[in-house]
């Protein structure tokens, strides 16, 4: 029968944050986590440091002593190990745990590694009649394996798993169970090799039947929430990454019933690691056999509600799991809609929340809604009076002023607008809005929220600006959020395309000088790859009507054009060009600008949704961000070789994640661009 320590013998440990290089050198399959995801880094590990455990055994040495006992005293401890000595074993292991416990534990971990101990470390687990032992050693096991992934590796590669697997199945004592947990626990929080070796071990199911055995009412409430902290962190532990690849994710699965009940439990820190094991298990799940993992209205309105708890701890993986689901089928995205998601999600508090990160994965909920049908993408227009979508494109027009209400009186000290990724995640929620080429939601957003404008200033390169622009040209600093606003220029020229007594293109053209703003942004694109063509047009005479269009550094004021701060890149190059191709013509019988409306190419009419995060975060658009990467290093290359002049080569990589367009339109022909210039007749 299975015996319980005291209540008081184990709380919570402080966390160990992981040590871990970039997102570039993660393992593949675990998770990407975001630079400043810190809630979830700081969990990924944790050390027992209580000083008063259950284990008492007369010790002359204090605490002073033992604090610089390594390596002063290496030899003797080493000895006591090796005696054969039940009593001076455990008086070493006791050592041990207490010297571990204490600050600055990555140095002490390797003066405990030097003493070459680790197989009797071995030897102790494997004592089945000795549990204080086992469970003094399990203790020190687990806070080596919240050190380093090379102290870690030392401890695996010895061969501490299988002891310590043989130990949750067969131990008969709680304390000596619950200990090894949280020790395999921190090994899988390692990465994925580890993570796998103890799923494949069926140590998830022994877990989960501790968990169950929790339920038992004759359990004291303080003895059961004790245990279900660290199962449920090992648990969540064990989910990190399941969603990549079907063979892991269906290893974890067992687990969701078990943590849909736990959702509703009083305890923060056993209902916060619930929830970051949900947000894992349900990545990607619409690519998986949802046999196991039922979501359906309930769970729905369970994760909305979470949002409001006042713990980041739980509200960031409740809000990812909606995220998750949203990435789902329609049926999925409906049933948020069901669960008066819209309106959490788009509120202000969730939109202006101080926290950058959940701003961004609110709006990127709200995008993977958006990506639905078009009666899913009208519940977005409509609920909440019509003020989610306002507050979204309020974020255009006077930038990322989280935390604070957005009130005029902001735009004085908000110049740079922001955070950028909130922008993008903005842009993303208009562009797969508008991607549906619906006239209710696209002349909502164009004449009554008055949307052209706010993009025109975000993209626009020119110093002559427009007086009441309220940003800057954000967009020509990040490729990946000028791409997506592009995205919105296509989609609402297209829509007026299928509705041509509509003004869209009147507006654009006309009040927001949109012409104008696409060629500059075509002549920064190319003022590298068709130097010589451009210097051509520059010396060219040209009429007098459009010496403010040609592609020259300088306009009719004498100003130049912004410089990017990283070079436009071929994505955007083959956006404009498309969009002029599709929907200008350059001749008389249009005076001018007009409504060309021709064979489009390029832009499709996909939309794809985005899982984002099983995670921890969120992984940020990986290939959009690549890509600027890719355009700050060239660039700085460039700098280097010419000065400001902008270069860049054969060697940039399309964004993988089609919104409103794809961007494989064909070359743009710069000489036939060069003719329609020259045949214009401005009114």
């Amino acid at each position: 029968m299975l015996t319980l320590p005291p209540a008081t013998s184990k709380p919570r440990g402080v966390a160990q944050q992981k040590q871990k290089g970039s997102n570039s050198q993660r393992d593949k399959g675990f998770e990407q986590d975001d630079e400043d995801d810190l809630i979830e880094q700081l969990n990924r590990k944790l050390s027992n440091v209580t000083l008063n455990p259950p284990t008492t055994i007369p010790d002359e040495m204090n605490m002073a002593d033992i604090s610089t006992m390594l390596p002063t005293f290496a030899q003797p401890l080493f000895n006591l190990l090796a005696s054969g000595v039940y009593e001076q074993q455990l008086l070493a292991m006791v050592r041990i745990r207490k010297y571990l416990s204490l600050q600055d534990v990555l140095p002490r971990i390797d003066n405990v590694l030097a003493l070459n101990c680790v197989s009797f470390f071995i030897t102790f687990l494997n004592m089945s009649d000795c549990p204080d032992l086992q469970y003094e050693t399990a203790w020190v096991v687990t806070n080596i394996a919240a050190g380093t992934t090379a102290q870690t590796e030392r401890l695996v590669e010895a061969g501490i798993l299988r002891p310590l697997i043989q130990n949750l199945s067969v131990s008969r004592c709680i304390h000596v169970q619950t200990q090894t947990i949280w020790a395999l626990g921190n090994i899988s929080g390692d990465g994925p090799p580890y993570r796998d070796l103890i799923l494949q071990s069926g140590a998830l199911e022994i877990i989960l039947q501790l968990i169950e055995m929790c339920e038992d009412p004759s359990i004291a409430k303080e003895q059961k929430y004790m245990i279900l902290r660290i199962a449920v962190w090992c648990v969540s532990n064990l989910c990190r990454g399941s969603g990549r690849c079907a063979p892991e994710w269906m290893q974890v699965t067992p687990a969701f019933p078990m943590l849909r009940r736990l959702m509703y439990i009083d305890d923060t820190e056993i209902l916060a690691d619930t929830c970051w094991a949900m947000c894992r298990i349900l990545n990607g799940t619409h690519k998986m056999n949802l046999d196991t993992v039922v979501i359906d209205k309930e769970l729905c309105m369970r994760f909305v509600t979470l949002l409001s708890e006042p713990h980041p701890t739980i509200q960031v993986p409740s809000l990812r799991s909606l995220i998750n689901i949203a990435s789902g089928p329609e049926f999925h995205t409906q049933l948020l809609i069901d669960a008066m998601a819209i309106p959490v999600l788009g509120s202000q508090e969730m939109l202006a929340h101080r926290n950058s990160t959940i701003r961004r994965d609110a709006l990127l909920g709200i995008s993977n809604i958006t990506a639905g049908t078009a009666d899913q993408v009208r519940e977005v227009t409509l609920q909440d009076n019509g003020n989610v979508m306002r507050r979204v494109v309020d974020i255009l027009r006077r930038g990322d002023v989280g935390g604070e209400e957005l009130g005029d009186e902001i735009l004085e000290n908000h110049e740079e607008g922001g955070d950028w990724r909130v922008l993008r995640e903005a842009a993303w929620v208009i562009s797969n809005a508008t991607s549906v080429l619906d006239l209710e939601i696209t002349g909502h957003l164009v004449y009554r929220l008055d949307l052209l404008p706010s993009i025109a200033q975000l993209i626009d390169p020119r110093r002559e600006r427009k007086a009441n622009y309220g940003l800057p040209a954000i967009g020509l600093k990040h490729p990946p959020l000028m791409t997506k606003l592009l995205d919105i220029i296509f989609n609402v020229l297209r829509c007026n395309e299928h509705h041509p007594k509509e003004q869209f293109m009147k507006i654009w053209v006309n009040d927001c000088e949109g012409g104008n703003i696409l060629l500059e942004l075509l002549k920064l694109a190319n003022q590298s790859l068709h130097e010589s063509q451009l210097r051509h047009l520059e010396n060219r005479t040209l009429p007098r009507q459009l010496q403010q269009l040609r592609f020259s550094t300088t306009d009719m004021n004498g100003n130049g054009s912004y410089a990017p701060s990283v070079p436009l890149g071929p994505s955007v190059k083959k956006r404009v060009e498309t969009i002029l191709e599709s929907f200008f013509e350059f001749g008389p019988e249009n005076d001018g600008f007009g409504p060309f409306f021709g064979e489009r190419q390029g832009h499709g009419t996909n939309r794809s949704r985005r899982d984002g995060y099983g995670s921890d975060l969120a992984e940020d658009d990986g290939e959009d961000d690549l890509e600027e990467e890719e355009y700050n290093h060239e660039a700085a290359a460039a700098r280097q070789q010419h000065g400001h002049q902008s270069h860049y080569g054969n060697g940039h990589r399309e964004s993988g994640r089609t919104g409103a367009g794809a961007t494989n339109a064909v070359d743009f022909d710069i000489e036939d661009m060069e003719d329609r210039v020259s045949r214009m007749n401005l009114v």
